[in-house]
């Protein structure tokens, strides 16, 4: 009774199941969706729209997934075959030393010849420069120089993805500086025509890759070079610079030093002196690293005191981040200080405090089953797991930046370290520095009081100083500049997944099947008596006995596709259909039943053997009558012999008795269809029929019959008008709209009672079931079943 009590509680009452009668074809039925059968109670469009997006999206998740990864996979080759560019930059500071006063009428304008940036532009990417920054280079013998657009194969794409994979994360290397070289002018270049064509393509791609422009606000130039070999960049941009640097120097100080030029002869063996102790001092500057002559302010010295500074630093912040850390760890989040704690999960631990007490009180007002409770329940889980990841996010967070900062301390150790040998390395060179300072003065000295007026004019070519001056020399970048891989990959995911969700959409419009509730209601207007999961759909075969065991003679009871003790699945939906044919009648349950399909495959001689079972379960005298007597299935399920039956009766004088055929089931018999007959439609529509159901129907409680598909042919029209009432059996996701509603229109001619649809074979978990409650359901009861028999 416990069992049948379930059932009935997930059916509507019976004057609530919209049926289509006789004489009422065109009867309107609430909107789909509303029908309750256990699958859902009224959902709003949106809900429904979400429930229908989420339902595709699971049923072809694996077309979805695999167009996602051949796409994804297809991107990132092709994006990792094109080269890695790295671009190097370095800066130009324009001084402002060269003024010029210009009189206009009584007005003196102050110009300035180092505001023409533009002009600065142009002759940076001129011609005759790029050349002179390529025979300095030797680009021309280069073949690395022009295989800028040169794009690697799939392989070797393959395996530079396989070796990021393997090598994980590896840290930064350190920017290395280029030292400027040393730019040898050649004046007016003249070139050959054929050196010229060689040097073509390589000016060409330095001038399609080099990039001058001004940074906003500044009298600086920033020049950048692009190239595939990060080494080659910083090279070229720094020759470019410097180039720049010593031809607009020369071109400003060209008068000078021919005005000059007379008197280098005559002071030669004396500057050779002060050149040559120049020239150890800059030697030893340069071979020791020295950029400024002042023992007590040297460069390693400073160095080492800021390390110093940011190592104490650093120290007090780890003590304070492993503070924090122990307090997470040991489980005392609530005892941090408001400046470290979450907003947050202040907040929700709020509203969850709130929602006890509401719950509290509801519970004592209307006890544990009122919905209000159970929706507060379910926010105050929903609130302890966000409160709980809330918490768990800030000990990730504080020990993530523990072990930064334990890292940064160690490198700055290290740093310190070295910059503590460096200071004391550099106070020793600057002694040594200052000595062969005294000796370029002295040699300074004796030149000056020799030739005075030779250092005069050397003083007027030293006044004309360089309105230019490299400010930051170029690096060798690090890091790529292009292509931008990782969004170019999720670009293609992205693009990827749009395309799997619209091709799954696509699919799905192309689908005409017959796959839920839903579209039973809206394409058929028939009540769906109940849905038939599909045997191994949600859960391992339940059912005894097999189609093999079908066939023999044996123990009738264990071959039985439902047994009185079966609770799988598939045995509770059809005791569910049972229920719903007991209450589809007004007054008495119906005695004569049809159940037929609309065309074959459909599972309807299943449904029919397993609707007869279940209603010989409850008591009731139930007989099956195989009217299909074009392909007859009944006998092979019970494994009798069908020589005699229904055509044998009906076109020969025998007794009604002696063909029926008890089964070993209780309150069970069987009908079968005996020889197949020539006019199978004739023997049917014949009076001996309708006397023969009037017979049965005062000897039996119940008459279920199996009839030939709808389409095919004119027996179970027939049929359907000598019974109480018919049951569409429907092939879910194989059966389509179109024969359904053919189907339904066949029967609603001839004025048939249509109790209602049987959505059969159903995957509940791809066709949209696993939301509502007729799966949840099924799969408990199966999982209880299969615990108790463990």
């Amino acid at each position: 009774m416990s069992d049948e009590r379930l059932e009935l509680e997930k059916l509507p009452p019976p004057e609530s199941i919209p049926l289509a009668r006789p004489g009422y074809p065109r009867a309107v039925y609430p909107d789909p969706g509303s029908y309750g059968y256990g699958y859902g109670y009224g959902e709003q469009d949106g809900r429904a729209l979400l429930r229908q997006i989420s339902r595709i999206l699971r049923k072809r998740k694996w077309l979805i997934l695999t167009l996602v990864f051949i796409g994804t996979c297809i991107t990132t080759v092709e994006i990792y075959r094109t080269q890695s560019t790295y671009q190097a930059a370095a800066t130009i500071e324009i001084r402002n030393d060269s003024k010029t006063l210009v009189k206009t009428a009584d007005v003196i304008v102050q110009t300035d010849a180092s505001d023409n940036i533009n002009t600065y532009i142009y002759m940076i990417k001129s011609r005759p420069l790029l050349q002179n920054v390529a025979l300095n280079l030797k680009l021309d013998q280069n073949p690395n120089f022009l295989e800028v657009t040169e794009r690697k194969s799939v392989w070797e794409a393959v395996k530079t993805i396989s070796g990021k994979f393997r090598s994980g994360n590896p840290s930064a290397p350190t920017p290395q500086i280029i030292e400027p070289p040393d730019i040898a002018l050649q004046g007016e270049l003249k070139l050959t025509p054929e050196e010229t064509a060689r040097l073509a393509p390589v000016v060409s791609v330095l001038a399609n890759n080099l990039n001058v422009e001004q940074l906003p606000f500044t009298r600086v130039l920033k020049i950048s070079f692009t190239h595939t070999d990060p080494m080659m960049a910083a090279r070229v941009t720094n020759a470019v610079a410097q180039d720049f640097i010593e031809r607009r120097f020369q071109e400003k100080t060209v008068k000078f030093t021919k005005a000059s030029a007379w008197l280098d002869d005559a002071t030669r063996k004396l500057r050779a002196q002060v050149e040559q102790a120049e020239k150890k001092l800059a030697d030893y500057t340069r071979d020791h690293i020295i950029y400024s002559g002042d023992i007590k302010d040297t460069l390693g010295t400073d160095k080492f005191m800021r390390l110093h500074e940011q190592v104490m630093r650093v120290e007090t912040d780890r003590v304070l981040k492993e503070s924090l850390l122990a307090e997470v760890m040991a489980g005392r989040v609530n005892q941090l200080a408001e400046s470290f704690a979450n907003s947050e999960t202040a907040e929700l631990q709020k509203k969850l405090n709130e929602l006890k007490i509401r719950a509290s009180q509801l519970e004592l007002k209307f006890g544990e089953k009122n919905p209000n409770l159970i929706d507060v329940k379910q926010q105050i889980a929903a609130l302890e797991e966000q409160i709980a990841g809330s918490r768990s996010t800030l000990a990730e967070k504080l020990k993530a930046e523990y072990e930064r900062i334990l890292r940064e301390e160690r490198s700055l150790k290290k740093l310190l370290a070295a910059a503590k040998i460096e200071a004391a390395q550099q106070n020793q060179a600057t002694i040594e520095y200052s000595l062969l300072k005294q000796d370029v003065d002295t040699a300074k000295a004796l030149y000056t009081e020799f030739l005075q007026k030779t250092h005069q004019a050397d003083i007027q070519v030293a006044e004309q100083a360089n309105d230019l001056r490299l400010a930051e020399p170029a690096e060798v970048p690090v890091s790529p500049v292009g292509p931008n891989r990782p969004r170019a990959i999720l670009i293609g995911l992205f693009l990827s997944l749009a395309a799997g969700c619209g091709l799954a959409y696509f699919l799905e419009y192309l689908d005409n099947t017959i796959k839920t509730v839903e579209d039973v209601s809206r394409y058929a207007q028939l009540p769906a008596l109940s849905v038939i999961p599909a045997i191994g759909a949600t859960m391992p075969r339940k059912l005894s006995g097999g189609r093999k065991a079908l066939a023999t003679r044996g123990s009738i009871e264990s071959s039985l596709l439902i047994s009185p003790e079966a609770r799988s699945s598939a045995a509770e939906a059809y005791r569910v259909l049972r229920t719903s044919v007991l209450l589809s009648s007004a007054g008495s349950p119906p005695k004569k039943i049809l159940i037929t399909s609309g065309q074959p495959g459909e599972g309807k001689t299943t449904t029919v053997v397993n609707t007869a079972i279940s209603l010989a379960q409850l008591g009731s005298s139930v007989i099956i009558i195989d009217c299909d007597l074009r392909k007859p299935t009944i006998h092979k399920l019970f494994g009798f012999d069908h020589g005699r039956g229904l055509s044998t009766y009906l076109s020969r004088d025998v007794e009604l008795d002696s063909l029926i055929q008890k089964l070993q089931i209780p309150n069970l018999s069987a009908l079968a269809c005996g020889p197949i007959p020539p006019n199978p439609a004739e023997l049917i529509s014949s009076e001996k029929m309708k006397s023969m159901l009037a017979k049965l129907s005062e000897r039996y409680d119940h008459i279920v019959i199996d009839s030939p598909p709808l389409i095919n042919v004119t027996d179970p029209v027939i049929l359907s008008t000598l019974v109480d009432g018919v049951i569409l059996v429907v092939h879910g996701g194989k059966s389509t709209r179109d024969v359904l509603r053919r189907a339904r229109q066949e029967l609603t001619n001839v004025g048939a009672k249509i109790f209602g649809v049987v959505l059969n074979n159903v995957d509940l978990r791809h066709e949209g079931y696993d939301d509502y409650y007729y799966y949840r359901y099924y799969s408990a009861y199966g999982q209880e079943k299969e615990e108790s028999s463990d």
